[in-house]
């Protein structure tokens, strides 16, 4: 049996219930309003209060984050309830002040990429016109790496966005019905001057023409398995894509990965001594792919030998 006195030390609220009705509750619980014999629709209030009725008098369990309001402190809480049928156990956290911080954050990212953008806009607008007016081939080829350099720049930004909102838990999925030859051809148009620059061979094969899942995270995960898998490859080597119901592969002819540094490929902004040689990089694509594939509910799975390539396969279920 479950002394709630015992919990008092809990942030948490820890409310035992019988039915709808309170019979016991911590000292965090009875400042929300959870107090003894109180029934829970005299305790707060939701936009999912009839799911959460209807869980607890059909004794199921259930995990749910909304914003609520609470009749005994007069105030709107963004929480988190957890109920264990078993135990007749009601568990809420309040989170109104990590999601607080968690929005500030997105908003420096957002802000900060905003101001970077405009300078790096018009870096890059002038590095083009200078490239268009230049004849002489040396100051070309250092425009050129300006060039490069700028481009590396406006990635890095660019997935930071995308790695801040995720890590966040601010991108709402939307699964749809996407076609997988679709995305490929839109990857292929994105990465061909890569691809031809090193005359990659680049082969499919699709056993499934769509999915049900989220077209950004898919066609985000992939091509940056993609971009690498060539990045990393061997100049006339061959990349291959299998694509079916179960799972995604991306196979390379490419370095690979040495065993001790493994681990840690999926850090942000990590790159192996050899990778820093072979090729210029973010160091934030595969942090990426895995962030997205634990938001999605993917495996990530990678085998790779040195020197003889890498395959990094997405499993779906």
């Amino acid at each position: 049996m479950i002394e709630v006195e015992d919990l008092s030390h809990l942030k948490e609220a820890i409310v035992i219930l019988e039915g709808l009705k309170v019979r016991a509750s911590n000292t965090v619980g009875e400042r929300y309003g959870f107090k003894k014999d109180k029934s829970l629709l005299s305790v707060f209030t939701c936009k999912e209060m009839d799911k959460i009725v209807d869980k607890i008098q059909k004794n199921k369990d259930f995990s749910i984050e909304t914003d609520a309001y609470f009749f005994e402190i007069q105030a709107k809480r963004f929480v988190s309830f957890h109920f264990n049928p078993k135990k007749g156990l009601l568990i809420v956290n309040d989170l109104t002040e990590e999601k607080k911080l968690d929005e500030a954050k997105l908003d420096f990212v957002m802000a900060v990429s905003h101001e970077l953008f405009t300078p790096l806009s018009a870096s890059k607008a002038n590095v083009f016109l200078l490239k268009d007016l230049e004849k002489d081939s040396e100051k070309l080829q250092i425009l050129e790496k300006i060039e490069r350099s700028l481009d590396k720049m406006e990635t890095i930004i660019r997935q930071s966005k995308v790695l801040a909102m995720v890590q966040l838990g601010l991108y709402e999925l939307k699964m749809e019905s996407v076609s997988v030859k679709e995305i490929l051809e839109k990857i292929f148009e994105d990465l061909r001057r890569k691809i031809e620059s090193k005359k990659i061979k680049l082969k499919f094969l699709l056993e499934v023409d769509e999915l049900e899942t989220d077209r950004f995270v898919f066609y985000t995960i992939l091509k940056n398995l993609i971009s690498n898998a060539v990045k990393y490859s061997y100049p006339k080597s061959e990349v291959e894509v299998i694509v079916s119901k179960e799972k995604m592969t991306v196979k390379d002819q490419g370095i690979g990965i040495k065993e001790e540094e493994r681990e840690r490929i999926f850090e942000r902004f990590y790159r192996g001594a050899e990778a820093l040689k072979m090729a210029p990089g973010s160091g934030l694509g595969l942090s990426i792919v895995k962030h997205l594939c634990n938001m999605i509910g993917y495996k990530l799975e990678v085998k790779s030998r040195w020197l003889l390539g890498s395959e990094f396969t997405v499993r779906f279920r």
